[in-house]
């Protein structure tokens, strides 16, 4: 008798070779417990994250490859240890990108590390999310549990708790945010359209979406914020003719591999752009991923991104701005939008653009990587 998909010793799974722009789905060995710890959840779906290109691209990742990729998934425990107490076989789960006890060492360290689902052996080997199987280290801390309340929330509004929603939601805080202010967010992806929506639900008296994809911007004026579309002059520019005196608060959610108004990748456009455009005692969070690696077999391009880049800072300190950025460990700051999510006062699965199969991911990951998707949901 043929094995039923259960007790199969193998899953399918996203695998990065590390070729630039290219991802295959292919036969791996099925996640397992390998820790009393450990759960094993079946994926019910997944997404593709704008970091994930930063793979797909080849500037970030592991040198060793091949490797399983995806850090954004939620699904049902399918097996636990018989040390995990809170977590039971049955629950409906969201799979935080960050892993309790792999957690990041901020102090004291001066070179903080992290470890991630989806990133290969030199950042944890935890395997990828996007998969049918995924393991679980520390269970009981690492996953978030849906009570019944959640049950008839679609796997949309939720998978975005595994990472871009508490990420989004963060880069407003790190800008200094409170409630009135007007704010630029940079990018409009799926991150940056979140970080609208965050400053939204938080009472901004303005927001402002810069871009250049019409489609994203269209998403943005959807949800209650102004477009700007940096194709059509410099984007502080724009923003400074409807706000002569700026905006409180500027958010980063592009990152490294941002370009400028000729759509020339250009390092220091956001940063500098935001900075021209905060005002005065203003605040600026950056959560867009900023890291760079040498060249290796799994970093092709990696020569491509510079570990420097230009920073007005004169312009900066002049106005006596803040600025703050990193990783954001979404489990930590996951309760209150949870909150949100189960009152139906938040819907954040207004990012996504397509549902595909797992078999579809390479098409997938082009068409986002083209911008003819805001956001793929890969669904099992």
């Amino acid at each position: 008798m043929a094995e039923t998909h259960s007790n199969s010793r193998t899953m399918r799974s996203v695998v990065f070779d590390g070729h630039p722009l290219k991802i295959h789905v292919c036969d791996v060995q099925k996640a397992r417990v390998v820790r009393q710890t450990d759960a094993v959840v079946r994926v019910t779906s997944a997404a593709i994250c704008g970091s994930d290109l930063h793979n797909y691209h080849g500037v970030f990742g592991s040198n060793r490859v091949p490797y399983p990729i995806g850090h954004e998934a939620m699904g049902i425990v399918e097996k636990v240890g018989a040390d995990v107490d809170s977590v039971k076989v049955g629950d409906r789960v969201v799979i935080p990108d960050i892993p309790d006890g792999v957690k990041l060492d901020l102090e004291p360290v001066i070179n903080p590390t992290v470890a991630l689902y989806g990133e290969g052996s030199d950042l944890g080997n935890l395997g990828g999310c996007q998969a049918e199987f995924v393991r679980v280290p520390l269970a009981d801390k690492s996953l978030i549990v849906l009570d019944k309340e959640f049950e008839d929330i679609e796997d949309k509004d939720l998978i975005v708790l595994s990472d871009i929603f508490p990420t989004a939601w963060m880069g407003v805080t790190w800008s200094g945010f409170q409630a009135g202010d007007k704010i630029a967010i940079f990018g409009a992806g799926p991150v940056g359209l979140l970080a609208a929506y965050s400053a939204i639900l938080r009472g901004a008296s303005r927001v402002y979406c810069v871009d250049s994809v019409q489609q994203r911007l269209d998403l943005a004026v959807s949800i209650g914020a102004i477009p700007i579309n940096f194709t059509k002059g410099e984007p502080s520019a724009q923003i400074l003719a409807r706000e002569p005196g700026g905006v409180q608060r500027t958010v980063d959610c592009v990152g490294e591999e941002c370009v400028n108004e000729k759509l020339k990748h250009d390092q220091s456009f956001v940063i500098t752009q935001a900075t021209k455009c905060t005002s005065v005692g203003g605040g600026l969070g950056v959560v867009g991923i900023h890291i760079a690696q040498p060249n290796s077999k799994g970093v092709e391009r990696g020569n491509t991104i510079s570990p420097n880049m230009m920073f007005p800072f004169t312009l900066f300190w002049e106005k006596n701005m803040s600025i703050r950025g990193g990783v954001v460990d979404s489990k930590l700051f996951v309760g209150p939008l949870l909150e949100l999510v189960k009152s139906g006062i938040a819907n954040p699965g207004f990012v996504f653009s397509s549902t595909i199969d797992i078999e579809e991911a390479p098409k997938g990951y082009q068409r986002f990587s083209d911008h003819l998707e805001t956001k793929v949901l890969i669904k099992f």
